[in-house]
């Protein structure tokens, strides 16, 4: 297994109180599944765009003796409010003063996910693991000396997962990819590519660690490129069509939608979506510049991940990368 590096135990010890060299061994593992590391684990490699999340053992890749012995007791104090470490000058300043876990339950991919980080989490990792990672896909504002978690580690676990799945998905299309475009402070999406025939397309993820005015200023900023299609990738079929009748009854930009509002959004396919704003691209009644096409992070990632597919992708010789 990979143990934390020395320079993050040497920070450890001066940002942290009632840290454990286990606990940082586990937020090590977290941070290199959630910044897109390809892990060796008893002859498989795992990767966020490939897989679904594995257990926190599986990710460690420790044995039976070191998780009942060392990590499992180090995993229950980082998902305890009482015992989760905290940040040293947080604890100075006066912030944060009720404890919180670091560590939360999520579901993702349909599988439920113990060691979903919490900002706490990721602000720590973002400081504790600073410089030990490098991606050269990363445009530059993303990856800065002091970063630890590359692109925005405020995206949870879950946009992150979104973000790596229509990534993997794109390239293995053969298509060019590239993360977090633009400038940073600019409303840009999270994944630009090119097909194959030269469409330039662009994929936002949208995930309910995003402000309900968000997709208003992305919409906005989409419609202003007619030249490029948009993918608009959401946590489920319900905030899909949540967020389209928002967009639909927004009176700051230009969207009319087909048959919207959805009274039960709950109850639409994307199928049924997708129709509707194709309906929205050709009909002089309506227009819907800045979004193309819809899908879900689960439906994306179960439709183009067959058996067949993850298990090629699975073997050493694959060089892909988030």
């Amino acid at each position: 297994m990979d143990h934390a590096p020395p320079e993050a135990r040497r920070r450890a010890d001066d940002i942290l109180e009632n840290w454990s060299p286990p606990a940082l061994d586990i937020l090590w593992a977290i941070a290199q599944w959630y910044n897109g590391t390809v892990l060796e684990r008893d002859n498989q490699r795992y990767h966020i765009g490939w897989h679904r999340p594995p257990d926190l053992q599986t990710l460690l890749g420790c044995s039976d003796a070191e998780w009942e012995q060392q990590y499992e007791p180090a995993f229950t104090d980082l998902q305890a409010p009482a015992t989760s470490p905290r940040l040293v000058e947080d604890r100075h300043s006066g912030q944060n003063e009720e404890s919180q876990p670091w560590l939360t339950e999520q579901y993702i991919l349909r599988r439920k996910v113990r060691w979903t980080p919490a900002r706490s989490a990721r602000t720590a990792m973002d400081t504790l693991f600073a410089g030990l990672f490098d991606d050269d896909e990363l445009p530059q504002h993303q990856l800065e000396p002091d970063t630890g978690l590359v692109g925005d580690w405020d995206e949870s676990l879950l946009h992150r997962t979104g973000v790596a799945v229509v990534s993997a998905v794109w390239r293995q299309q053969g298509r060019s990819v590239k993360l977090y475009p633009g400038e940073q402070g600019q409303a840009q999406p999270d994944v630009r590519s090119t097909a194959l025939d030269g469409t330039t397309w662009e994929a936002e993820v949208l995930t309910d660690h995003h402000d309900r005015g968000m997709p208003r200023s992305k919409f906005a900023t989409f419609a202003e490129q007619s030249e490029r299609q948009h993918l608009w990738i959401f946590e489920n079929r319900q905030t899909a069509f949540e967020t389209l009748n928002r967009l639909h009854e927004a009176g700051d930009i230009d969207c009319q939608i087909a048959n919207a509002p959805f009274d039960t959004p709950e109850n639409y396919s994307l199928q049924v979506g997708n129709r509707y704003l194709d309906q929205s691209h050709t009909d002089a009644d309506y227009h819907c510049p800045g979004i193309d096409r819809i899908d879900t992070i689960t439906g994306l990632y179960e439709r183009f991940y067959d058996d067949a597919m993850r298990a090629r992708l699975a073997e050493p010789s694959t060089t892909t990368h988030f």
